[in-house]
């Protein structure tokens, strides 16, 4: 093709079965090799193009897919004539346009599930609730087959609360959370080389599972650990650039309810419970009372005997501490089911299933206990406790947890009048 040969340009001709039969010398050169003789698709392969332009083809050398030529293929005398330019820019501007086409679009579909996820973390009431929900909404945005959210419980310890965890049968249940939670930030694990990298014992783990990659954030509140969740990858995965930003809205959100649902549990403790004793108190005994069929039960009403002057000469920090002491020892000596409040001051009820007899050994019990020594006071400031014992008459008084307690209330008087640190019976 000696007419073509000096064109800055590609071009070749085919015969019918696509086998190259004469190149110009541009072509020779950009291929690397001598086409002549040479199957088409031995030399070019067609690749994706970012325009829809049916009239031209991208074509990548065989053996240099980065670079390319965009090609015009015309038919001629039982084979074809193809033409073409170099466009290696213009393929590498097309496949970075793509990918952030493609982001754009994993952007757009993440957003709308962080959307989604605020709106089912809003109707979240408990931690299991709230795990469940980050657990699948972590799955769903990542294309995960597993996810596992873990938390801290109020003794100290990380448990996972909703998903699974494909090491928990080879490691402890914190092998691949603790790393995070350490670090304060997202990890990303993809394939063994990365592994390796962070733990050997995560590594081994991985290939026990048959887990190929995984991406781990940390939950914080006020700068405190408060969980993990995990998304596990059971194909291999390169993580792009929003995989971090993703994990730590998902973190971020889900910790910010964690936080609601924290405090609305320590409101609903704190209106229930007593807060020196963090026994159950008066409202809680109302609660009780409209719960349960008290018409099997008993109230013993208890007032200490000697605590006044622990307050008056010890004071009030000293008084507290007996008051916690005091309800210690009360819920030490109960069986299961039975319940003790704070009631006021240095009152306290206990409501128990027991005809009378087993009430007034259960009380006796209790005296017992309270009548013990405390180590921090002195011998001359004992604690003694003064208790009256109420039952059922009948119907009309086994409802009423507040009838109850008048007539334990009066009982408890008898036992004073008799000189304290014993048990009355209401009549």
């Amino acid at each position: 093709m000696p007419d073509v040969d000096a064109l800055p340009a590609a071009v070749f001709q085919l015969d019918a079965d696509d086998r190259v039969i004469e190149a110009n010398g541009w072509f020779r050169r950009w291929i690397g090799v001598d086409p002549v003789g040479r199957v088409l698709d031995e030399l070019l392969v067609v690749v994706p193009d970012f325009l829809d332009d049916t009239n031209t083809v991208l074509m990548a050398s065989v053996a240099d897919p980065e670079r390319v030529l965009i090609v015009v293929r015309e038919p001629q005398d039982q084979g074809s004539v193809v033409t073409g330019i170099e466009a290696s820019d213009r393929y590498a501007s097309g496949k970075r346009l793509r990918r952030l086409h493609g982001l754009a679009d994993r952007t757009q579909t993440r957003l709308q599930l962080i959307m989604d996820a605020s709106i089912a973390f809003a109707t979240a009431t408990t931690e299991e609730g709230l795990s469940q929900v980050l657990a699948i909404t972590a799955a769903q945005a990542y294309q995960a087959e597993e996810s596992a959210v873990a938390l801290f419980g109020e003794d100290g310890v990380l448990r996972r609360t909703a998903g699974t965890n494909p090491f928990q049968d080879l490691t402890p249940e914190s092998l691949v959370s603790a790393a995070p939670v350490q670090l304060r930030q997202v990890v990303k694990v993809s394939g063994e080389a990365d592994a390796e990298r962070l733990s050997p014992l995560v590594a081994s783990a991985m290939r026990h599972a048959g887990v190929d990659a995984f991406i781990a954030a940390p939950l914080h509140l006020d700068g405190t650990a408060a969980g993990v969740f995990a998304c596990f990858f059971r194909h291999p995965r390169v993580f792009d650039d929003e995989a971090t930003p993703l994990a730590e809205a998902l973190a971020g959100q889900a910790a910010q309810k964690l936080a609601a649902v924290r405090l609305q549990r320590r409101l609903e403790h704190a209106a229930m419970h007593d807060e020196t004793t963090d026994l159950p108190n008066r409202r809680s005994l109302e609660e009780l009372g409209a719960l349960t069929d008290l018409s099997h039960a008993s109230v013993i009403f208890i007032d200490l005997d000697g605590f006044k002057a622990v307050n008056d000469r010890l004071g009030h920090e000293v008084g507290d501490e007996v008051l916690r002491e005091v309800g210690r020892r009360l819920q030490a000596n109960l069986r299961e089911g039975d319940v003790v409040a704070r009631y006021g001051g240095d009152e306290f009820v206990v409501v128990c299933t027991a005809e009378a007899g087993a009430a007034v050994e259960i009380a006796e019990r209790l005296r017992r206990a309270v009548e013990a020594a405390y180590e921090f006071l002195p011998e001359s400031l004992p604690i003694g406790a003064s208790m009256g014992i109420a039952h059922p008459n009948g119907p009309s008084d086994a409802g009423s947890v507040d009838q109850l307690i008048r007539r334990a209330d009066q009982a408890m008087y008898l036992a004073k009048a008799r000189g304290g640190n014993q048990v009355a019976s209401a009549g």
